[in-house]
């Protein structure tokens, strides 16, 4: 009998068996785990969920206290949207959130309360970059959270995005119809916008927290006309205009802008106005005097007219060529007005036949031509000719009396008051024949 086991000792061998325990849960550590294919419900560590770094609001949800005390006495009510990229080992909110995650973060490390440690979450594979940052930018749209800089930026760094995941560069129309298929609204007028401010404004947008799409739809005519004017004076380039003449404008504004809290268009452009004018060696009010007289012009023009394109040396080509034609075909000579992109003014004035030499009021439009674009030679010259030093006078932007002449004549213009002088009436008949 002393070969058998005695009862209580298979009782005691059997308790000793059972209690090996259950197998630790250790999948989250297994090499090549991949995440669900399928969107699902997932519970994760508030530490194993990382905000996006990408998320295009900068500026702190104002509300942040009032939904991180909601979360600590309700919990959190509307689950975080989180994603994986493949090869990391944290999660990162997927479409908004980052204001709630900061606030469960938070919560857990001033109380350590279970309740703000783990969380159930809406888990989607991962698609692409440009996806999540859609998403962050449809969610902060949706909300009204968003600054016209902070979307500009968005919408830039997605332009970006997208163009390094389909190999190709968007220009405006391609981009507005890729945003759409993306479910973002946004027209390329309000593009070109963004793609200006992000290149030309930076200083100020990342400064003044206020800047708006009416400032920069505001700014940008004037610093281009500026740009243009700059380019007729001087061979600076756009690049060069900007960091010498515009940028020390704007970083003066940013300097100022936490100190006032207000900006103004008026008063930047008229600072670029003012350095531009100093950079050129010329009066500010001979600046804007000219800006304003070509504004006007243009606002008078035929809105048919094409827009003018710029030389390499700033001339309007075009504006001039047309000009020139319609100048000579109202008295007759239209055949003398012949392109030539390799003169300065992109246009030669040819000579006249003996039959329109020998009419006094086209060979006096003749001479008034060719003396305006320098292509006058001294020997044809004659009485009815204006002298070439007169018309570089009239002619001489820095010229303030010039200029103050050219406004009288276009005053007098309006008002006929040249027509009505007893004595003048044979001049101006014969100014009409020529012009």
């Amino acid at each position: 009998m002393s070969g058998k086991v005695s009862v209580d000792e298979r009782r005691r061998l059997v308790a000793e068996s059972l209690r090996v325990g259950n197998p630790g849960n250790n999948a989250r550590d297994l090499a090549g785990q991949v995440d669900p294919r399928a969107e699902s419900q997932i519970e994760l560590a508030v530490d194993e969920i990382q905000p996006y770094e990408h998320n295009p609001r900068r500026a702190t949800n104002a509300k942040f206290d009032d939904i991180k005390e909601s979360i600590r006495t309700s919990g959190l009510r509307s689950p975080l949207t989180v994603t994986r990229r493949p090869g990391e080992s944290h999660f990162i909110v997927e479409a908004g959130g980052n204001t709630r995650l900061l606030a469960l973060r938070q919560l857990w490390a001033e109380t350590r309360d279970p309740r703000f440690r783990k969380l159930v979450v809406l888990f989607r594979p991962w698609r692409s970059e440009s996806h999540v940052l859609t998403a962050h930018l449809i969610e902060n749209e949706q909300r009204g959270e968003m600054t016209f800089w902070d979307k500009a930026c968005g919408i830039v760094a997605l332009k970006s995005r997208l163009e390094a995941e389909q190999g190709r560069t968007l220009t405006l129309r391609p981009l507005e119809d890729a945003l759409h298929a993306l479910g973002l609204a946004v027209n390329t007028a309000t593009l070109g916008l963004h793609l200006f401010a992000t290149e030309r404004l930076r200083t100020l947008g990342e400064a003044v927290t206020d800047l708006s799409g009416l400032d920069v739809k505001t700014m940008q005519p004037r610093l281009n006309a500026l740009k243009r004017y700059a380019q007729t004076r001087s061979s600076i380039s756009e690049d060069d205009l900007y960091a010498q003449v515009f940028e020390p404008v704007f970083r003066r504004i940013a300097q100022q802008y936490p100190h006032t809290g207000t900006f103004s268009v008026a008063a930047t452009c008229e600072a670029c106005e003012v350095g531009l004018a100093h950079h050129l060696g010329e009066p500010v009010e001979s600046l804007r005097l000219a800006l304003r007289s070509k504004g006007e012009r243009e606002s008078q023009a035929d809105p048919s007219t094409p827009v003018a394109r710029s030389s390499a040396d700033g001339a309007d080509v075009d504006e001039l060529l047309m000009r020139a034609r319609r100048f000579a075909d109202a008295v007759g000579i239209s055949g003398v007005i012949q392109p030539e992109p390799q003169s300065p003014a992109g246009l030669r004035i040819a000579t006249l036949t003996d039959g329109d030499a020998e009419d006094p009021a086209r060979h006096r439009a003749w001479c008034l031509l060719a003396a305006l674009l320098g292509q006058l030679e001294p020997n044809a010259a004659s009485s009815n000719a204006p002298e070439p030093a007169f018309l570089q006078w009239l002619v001489d932007p820095d010229d303030p009396s010039s200029t103050a002449f050219w406004e009288l004549l276009a005053c007098a213009r309006r008002s006929g008051g040249l027509r009505r002088q007893p004595g003048v009436a044979g001049e101006a008949a014969s100014a009409s024949e020529a012009a």
